[in-house]
């Protein structure tokens, strides 16, 4: 915790490990996940108390930072790409996820609009030519931001309240994006932080769900 991270190697090394999956929850997704769980658990047997024991036992460990780090994107900000997203985006986005070659996170509270969801501000307004949205806002509290490849993001893309909520997915490697380290007692090592778009151009087909 005091070094604010921990080995990336630790996500592959939990993935071959047949524990990783677990983080989505049941059923078990063999599609992205594979076959293997750990335990010798079959997949058809998953279920939500497999889950249980999973989060119980790693507590074990006592580091919320390290939990939070390994755990805490990926079951909140995978299942809406899977569930939600295109299976263009999920067929690329899942894969490398569970293999524990890439990290994504869910970017939903905001500096001024923490639980309040249907005040956010972070906008994205689509291009004349309908092909891309541009983002512009910020988020803050976004457990593994600081090391995430993927933001399952939410913004506004219509009017006031809920209705005008929408999810992105942003992309890493796409400018505009930047991620400071926020200083959260006892889970240093989640990653936990304040992010800032400024003109971050999406591609339509990277929206989840509907508008």
């Amino acid at each position: 915790d005091e070094a604010k991270q921990f080995p990336k190697a630790l996500f592959k090394k939990i993935a071959q490990s047949g524990l990783l999956g677990t983080a989505i929850g049941a059923p078990w997704n063999t599609k992205y996940a594979g076959t293997k769980i750990i335990g010798n658990v079959k997949p058809e047997e998953f279920d939500s108390f497999h889950d249980l024991i999973m989060i119980d036992e790693l507590s074990r460990c006592g580091s919320g930072g390290l939990l939070w780090g390994l755990f805490g994107g990926l079951s909140i900000g995978l299942p809406p790409v899977i569930q939600f997203g295109s299976t263009e985006l999920a067929d690329r986005v899942a894969p490398q996820c569970l293999r524990g070659e890439k990290v994504i996170c869910l970017a939903i509270t905001e500096p001024d609009a923490g639980s309040d969801v249907a005040n956010l501000k972070t906008t994205a307004v689509k291009t004349e030519d309908g092909k891309h949205y541009i983002v512009n806002g910020s988020k803050k509290w976004i457990t593994n931001g600081v090391f995430a490849d993927f933001f399952t993001v939410a913004v506004r893309t219509g009017g006031k309240g809920m209705g005008g909520v929408s999810l992105l997915l942003l992309e890493r490697t796409m400018p505009g994006i930047t991620t400071r380290q926020m200083q959260c007692s006892d889970v240093w090592s989640s990653g936990t932080t304040y992010i800032t778009f400024e003109d971050v151009k999406v591609p339509v087909e990277n929206l989840i769900g509907v508008e």
